[in-house]
């Protein structure tokens, strides 16, 4: 039994070795070609190879794919991300070295070929075929091009392959039908190299008369596409008859999917409606293709004029947002070879009486570059403040003594405007009975200025500030507001109080997704204007006793605070005997140093802190006690 087995192996081996003998014998001179391009719809780079001839045994072994690609450091770094291989086939990143001295200005990316079918590619003479593709997670850096073996000088000759940092990137490619197994079978490299740069251009190149040329770009400000037309000259008679724009988006299902809404025509008398949706087609099942046509109630709605573009609808898409939207090119597109597996006719049409027959189609051609949409992001801030009124030298904190006394006001006390109100108006229970340093001491008004103009407000958030002075959201108690509806940018930041002097940043600030922190209770942040902050000692205070709720703090003279308050405490409701030591209880303006009682005369009176605010004023030089402190905003 032993002797039988050793024979039937013995067998098996001769077998194996007659094949490879074989496989030598029938193997052909040829070899493949690389090709990198980029793929401008999808956004991604493809890799090809093009076979010289047939081999036989076409049987592929091993292969390498060495990439030159712009160097970056960083978020800006080139970085390979959703490597899709050809089917029997698997490609994957082997190597990423970053600026070698022999060339620094790129990155050297090889991509190894483990074959999962080594009859995978099936290839045929001068026929190319995709092997894999791939993403760039970073930005567009610039072309990226094959390694050349001969001439690279990363690439070292096999007598002495010995680079900077030993490494061995050479194109390679194995098929047993091209040679023997350990043979080279790249024979160079073909093409130009792939750049994700492509030019957009404003109008098309060089246009033709009696043609229309269509473009579609995406829009930040109002987050729709826009569809344009360009004519080549101006027709005679003008009269439109029909069009049919068809745009191409990344396919995607459900709640991601494409979803066209809100379609606005932009010429009066002329009707656009999606009159054709096919998702994902067998010609290119990576994309869903949209078709739109024109409804003219007035055929010389459009008016044209030779080389004047004009926009003629545009729409939101209500799903997600996915990648670059392109318009179909009739001569190139898949989908456009008729008949098509759907059987439907997506080609873009114009028909005008003045620039051919009713049944001429006018279009011919797209310029422009695909239109990518951008999520909107939600600029993020955050930002601190302390109150001199609520300031507890000794601890460093504020006080929160109108929450310990149920006074602080379930709403916010500031009124809407004409400007965004963004932040939670109501109080939530949760927070206000938060206890410690993150005890809410009383509502604040934070205001998001124009950068170029900070007079002109163009958002407002009401929140609750801490004891430790972090200005919070008054439901969520999050520090950090999302404010929604506002564009990132730079804006001015203003902190305003009911009872203090407002005070605004010396520059604006960049307001992004990334949460900016604005902390007004730091000396050392720049502030607009002349001692817009009271200093204390390890703190910067808003001024106290602006009672009257204005733009100055006056001791003494026309319009002053003091009468103010003395004018809340003699009408109060309970002071029957008009005196002026009587304690008004309850959440007022005239509430200077924040305790919850407004107190003209005697121990803890309003009176004493705004005075000394105005005698120790470090610009009233005379102690004057009709100095007027204003506030420090444009």
């Amino acid at each position: 039994m032993l002797i039988n087995l050793r024979q039937t192996a013995l067998h098996c081996l001769t077998f194996l070795l007659l094949l490879q003998l074989s496989a030598v014998a029938l193997a052909s001179d040829g070899g493949v070609t690389y090709r990198v391009a980029w793929d401008t719809t999808h956004e991604r780079y493809r890799v090809y190879l093009r076979p010289s001839s047939t081999p036989s045994p076409d049987l592929s072994l091993t292969g390498q794919i060495t990439l030159r690609v712009p160097h970056g450091t960083g978020e800006h770094r080139f970085s390979v991300t959703d490597i899709q291989s050809k089917s029997g086939t698997s490609w994957s990143l082997g190597s990423h070295v970053i600026a070698p001295p022999e060339d620094p200005s790129v990155d050297y990316l090889s991509f190894a070929f483990i074959p999962l079918d080594v009859k995978a590619f099936a290839f045929k003479a001068g026929e190319e075929q995709e092997a894999f593709s791939f993403k760039n997670a970073g930005p567009c850096l610039g072309a990226v091009a094959l390694l050349d073996n001969a001439t690279d000088p990363f690439n070292q000759p096999p007598t002495n392959p010995k680079n900077s940092t030993n490494t061995n990137p050479s194109n390679q490619f194995a098929n047993t039908g091209w040679g023997s197994s350990d043979d080279n079978d790249y024979l160079g490299n073909d093409g130009t190299p792939a750049s994700c740069a492509t030019e957009c251009l404003s109008t098309p190149a060089a246009p033709l008369a009696n043609n229309v040329y269509y473009r579609v770009d995406w829009s930040k400000a109002d987050q729709r596409y826009h569809v344009y037309m360009y004519p080549g000259s101006t027709p005679t008679p003008d009269m439109s008859l029909s069009s049919q724009v068809t745009l191409k988006m990344p396919h995607a299902s459900g709640a991601e999917s494409f979803k066209v809404s809100a379609i606005k025509s932009t010429v009066n008398n002329i009707t656009w409606t999606e009159s054709s949706r096919i998702n994902a087609p067998k010609e290119d099942n990576d994309v869903d293709y949209l078709s739109f046509t024109m409804t003219p109630s007035d055929a010389k709605a459009f008016q044209w004029q030779a080389g004047r573009e004009r926009e003629v609808f545009s729409f939101a898409n209500d799903g997600a947002c996915l990648g670059p939207v392109a318009l179909l090119d009739n001569a190139n597109d898949p989908f456009n070879a008729l008949p098509n597996s759907m059987g439907t006719n997506p080609g873009n049409q114009f028909a005008n009486l003045g620039w051919g027959a009713a049944d001429s189609n006018n279009y011919a051609g797209n310029y422009g570059c695909a239109a990518t949409c951008i999520t909107p992001t939600t600029p993020k801030l955050q930002a601190r403040v302390l109150l001199q009124g609520a300031f507890d030298s000794s601890t460093k904190l504020m006080r929160d003594t109108l929450r310990t006394k149920n006074q602080l006001p379930s709403t916010s006390p500031y009124d809407a405007t004409d400007v965004p109100m963004l932040g939670s108006p109501t109080l939530a229970n949760a927070v206000l009975t938060t206890t410690g340093n993150n005890a809410p001491v009383d509502w604040v008004l934070l205001e998001l200025r124009d950068a170029t103009n900070p007079t002109l407000v163009k958002a407002r958030v009401t929140g609750v500030v801490q004891r430790d002075g972090d200005i919070v959201d008054a439901q969520t108690g999050e520090n950090t507001f999302e404010l929604k509806g506002l564009q990132t940018g730079n804006y001015y930041l203003s902190a305003h109080h009911r009872n203090h002097l407002g005070v605004m940043s010396a520059t604006a600030v960049n307001v992004g997704e990334t949460p900016v922190v604005v902390d007004f209770s730091q000396e050392a942040t720049r502030t607009y204007g002349e001692h817009a902050r009271v200093i204390a000692t390890g703190a910067a205070l808003l001024w106290a006793g602006n009672t009257s709720s204005d733009e100055r703090i006056i001791a003494q003279g026309p319009t002053n605070d003091s009468s103010t308050v003395l004018s809340d405490v003699l009408l109060a409701a309970g002071n029957s005997a008009l005196t002026t030591n009587y304690k008004l209880n309850g959440y007022q303006a005239t509430d200077a140093n924040m305790d919850g009682l407004t107190i003209f005369a005697g121990p803890s009176n309003d009176v004493d802190l705004l005075l000394g605010n105005v005698l120790l004023h470090p610009v009233n030089s005379t102690t004057s006690a009709n100095y007027i402190i204003r506030q420090q905003l444009p």
